[in-house]
């Protein structure tokens, strides 16, 4: 079994970087914000506020470093001297509406002052257009919550890791040793891990509030189908097989690492990883060539 430990709280922060500060940023929010959460957080304690020039709010590297949803917007950052940070603070088990919340009113504060919206959890800068819209009613990963990371050599063997999941009191998800014709059943083996994990990981807090230490099985059953999950969209195509995935904790690097999972063979696949990732999870995970329509909530 593996012992993970539930954070009392968590934080969900966002960065505005504009060029156009606000005097009063929560009163631009308060006129604008749709959710109803999103309204009470409002001046709680469970927001803070922070505005500061670029190179004072701590975020200028991460920012100068972050991906881009949309990578031709880049250049908006140019003249983008000010930061506005956004961050919530909720317990996991309020997860993740809170989070929801937080970003709607990054949103609304991003469109006030014609501003683009960084994710501090999922190291991206989410599209400029973002600011028009609204935070869906149903939750789903595909909106921009997760991201996943790739190193080495596409000849080589891949190194893949996720961003987002902490902000819901999970360890993100890593896999190692990828050989590169697999990289896309890695990243939806970990995209339909991490629905997995989150349901059960909710479910699990809504019947222990308050509790501090969960324990999991090491290892588990990854359901192709659950791609279809991860984007909130109906089954198209191959459904997928199920795959049983074997977890372990990354090893710590430093005092205060963050916890990571690092997913592959099952205990008894008696052969090296690559051939697991090539002749079960590339055979096992469905090829979704592009985002799928979402449903209708």
């Amino acid at each position: 079994m593996i012992d993970l430990t539930i954070p009392e709280t968590v934080t969900a922060p966002f960065v505005v970087a504009t060029a156009h500060p606000l005097d009063d940023p929560a009163a631009a929010a308060r006129g604008r914000v749709r959710l109803p959460l999103a309204a009470e957080l409002l001046g709680s304690s469970l927001l803070r506020f922070r505005s500061r020039p670029a190179a004072e709010s701590g975020y200028a590297d991460l920012l100068g470093s972050a991906a881009w949803a949309r990578p031709e917007q880049a250049h908006l950052l140019d003249k983008a001297r000010h930061h506005i940070v956004i961050t919530g603070h909720a317990p996991p088990v309020s997860q993740p509406e809170h989070a929801q919340a937080a970003r709607e009113i990054a949103r609304v504060v991003a469109e006030a002052c014609e501003g683009v919206v960084y994710d501090a959890w999922s190291h991206q800068v989410l599209p400029h257009a973002f600011r028009f819209g609204a935070e869906h009613p149903e939750f789903c990963l595909a909106d921009d919550w997760l991201a996943t990371f790739v190193t080495g050599e596409e000849d080589d063997d891949l190194h893949l890791v996720t961003a987002g999941l902490h902000r819901f009191g999970l360890p993100e998800l890593e896999a190692v040793g990828v050989p590169g014709g697999n990289l896309f059943a890695a990243i939806t083996l970990l995209r339909c891990l991490a629905v997995g994990l989150l349901d059960e990981h909710w479910a699990w807090l809504a019947c222990n509030p308050g509790a501090r230490r969960r324990r999991i099985p090491e290892e588990t059953r990854v359901d192709g189908a659950d791609v279809w999950r991860y984007w909130a969209a109906e089954p198209a195509g191959v459904a997928g097989a199920p795959v049983r995935v074997r977890l372990r904790p990354a090893p710590p690097e430093g005092g205060d690492t963050l916890p990571y999972l690092v997913a592959g063979p099952p205990a008894g696949f008696d052969a090296p990883a690559a051939l697991w990732w090539n002749d079960v999870v590339d055979l096992a995970m469905p090829y979704v060539p592009e985002a799928p329509r979402r449903t209708a909530a």
